[in-house]
Formats: C-alpha cells, structure tokens, sequence
C-alpha cells in the first residue's frame, strides 16, 4: 500500500491519500478517484480526466482488494478469514485518533512502534497492533503532541489471544470513545480495564431494552468530588490534595452528597452503588 501511495505521490507531485468511500466529499483543490466499494482514493489538487484515466489503470483490482482486506481485518467480523498476515498473540488495539498532521503522525508511529503493524484507517485515525509496549501510552501522547502539534486521543482494547476477535476488539474501541465522552470527557487515555463498569452498565442498557434506576446528584461540584474520590481509592487525603481543598471541605461535601443519594461513600459497598447509578445517568 504505502509503495502504490508513494508511486502516485510521486507522478502527482501531491499528497494522495485512501479514504473510506463515505468519508468527505473533495474539496476545491481536490479530487476523488477510483471508488470501491469502501475506498475513494483521495489527491490533493485538482486533475484533468486524462490524469484521472491514466491513475485508474494503475491501480488495478488486485490493489484495492489489498487495501480493502487491511481495513476489512478490523472492520468486518469474518475480514481475518482474507488476511494473511503473521500477527503474533496476544496483543492490544491501540485505536489513535488525531485531528491533523496525517504524515507527521505516521512517522512518529513507524518510529515508535518498529515491529508492530500499523493501519491508517482514515485521516484522522490509525489503529497499531501492539504486542509489547516498548512505549507508554502516555509517552505516544507527550511525542506526537509536542512532535506533529495534534491534539490526540488514545484508546486501548482488551488483550486480544486470537485474529477472529480484532473485530470485536475494535469495535469495543468504538465503544470506548463514546463512553469516554461522557465520563471521562477530558480523558485522553482510555484504557478497556478502567472502563469495565461502564462497560457493563452500557450493555445491560442495551439488553432487551433494559432500564436502570438513576440516582442523580444534580451537582457537577459534587460529582466531580465523589470521582476524584473514587479515583483515589477512598482515600481523603490524596483527594483533598488533588482537588486543592481542605480535609474538612471534603469530608463536608461527602456528608451533603449523602444527604442527596443517600450514600455513604467512604464505605465500599456503598461506593460501588453509587458508582453504579452515576453511571446509569450518564450512560443513556
């Protein structure tokens, strides 16, 4: 793939690019080519039909099916049946999403991860088969923010033992990202084994309709608190400390939001309660 892009790159002298085929429509200076049944091939200037005539012949059908089988890994449950590639197990989804700096931020992941696989699945998202972290998650971050100037949000799958589960490894990244959103909004890492009780509130939400009973605080000062306490396994000091206030203010707001939800959550059954229906709050 990256020889065929480098190829066209070359003859174009611009930027070229795959995209998924309902990804964006070209811009002024921009011209989509031999569309697929998931890709477009996107350039970055604008060509004449005989340009356009001549890039089609060069990529031939065996070419996208190449392309579409590296996307198809991830993307369609039975894709693992047409890849072929020596993947070793167990490994890890590193699901990358960036706003810009494509290039920049490919070369920092060919650096960074040498024998790991990488597929570049759209422009602003790259998904890096880890098998052993010669790098932090939060070490990638400091690099390609400080290195390609791009906001980035990395989110880890579970531990993969097999190729028939990539697909469902990833989509638990899809679901990863949407429940980030909504309880660790700022969150920049997110990692499946943080996320397990969120994950399992969202599927008994999505268990034959089921409805779950919220006990919501109507607070975000509060909230906030009972996180950071949480967070910080219960312990009042640490917390007190992370959120620059004194012991006395926090034992304060824990006495209030007991008097609200009618849990105590310096005790740790009733910590996972309420737990339990903050997420179901936010989780909706």
């Amino acid at each position: 793939m990256n020889a065929l892009l480098q190829e066209l790159q070359t003859i174009l002298d611009c930027k070229v690019e795959w995209i998924k085929s309902d990804q964006l429509k070209p811009k002024k200076n921009q011209t989509i080519i031999c569309e697929s049944n998931r890709l477009k091939v996107l350039v970055h200037r604008s060509l004449s039909q005989v340009e356009i005539s001549l890039i089609e012949k060069l990529l031939d059908n065996s070419s996208i099916s190449y392309i579409q089988s590296e996307l198809d890994i991830l993307c369609d449950p039975n894709g693992y049946k047409n890849d072929d590639r020596a993947l070793k197990y167990p490994l890890k989804l590193w699901r990358i999403l960036y706003r810009d700096s494509r290039e920049e931020v490919s070369e920092i992941l060919k650096s960074s991860f040498h024998k790991d696989q990488i597929i570049n699945m759209n422009n602003n998202e790259s998904v890096v088969f880890v098998t052993k972290d010669e790098i932090t998650p939060y070490e990638l971050l400091g690099v390609l923010e400080s290195e390609a100037l791009t906001s980035v949000k990395i989110i880890i799958s579970n531990s993969v033992a097999q190729s028939s589960s990539l697909h469902k490894a990833y989509l638990d990244t899809l679901e990863l990202s949407e429940l980030g959103k909504r309880i660790k909004e700022k969150a920049q890492v997110i990692k499946y084994e943080d996320m397990l009780f969120p994950m399992f509130v969202s599927q008994l939400r999505k268990a034959n309709g089921l409805d779950l009973s919220t006990n919501s605080v109507g607070d975000s000062e509060l909230e906030q608190t009972a996180m950071i306490f949480l967070e910080n396994n219960l312990n009042i000091t640490e917390t007190a400390n992370k959120l620059f206030i004194h012991r006395n203010t926090l034992i304060y707001r824990l006495n209030k939001l007991e008097n609200i939800t009618g849990y105590d959550i310096r005790k740790f059954n009733d910590a996972i309660n309420y737990y339990l229906s903050y997420l179901a709050d936010q989780i909706k």
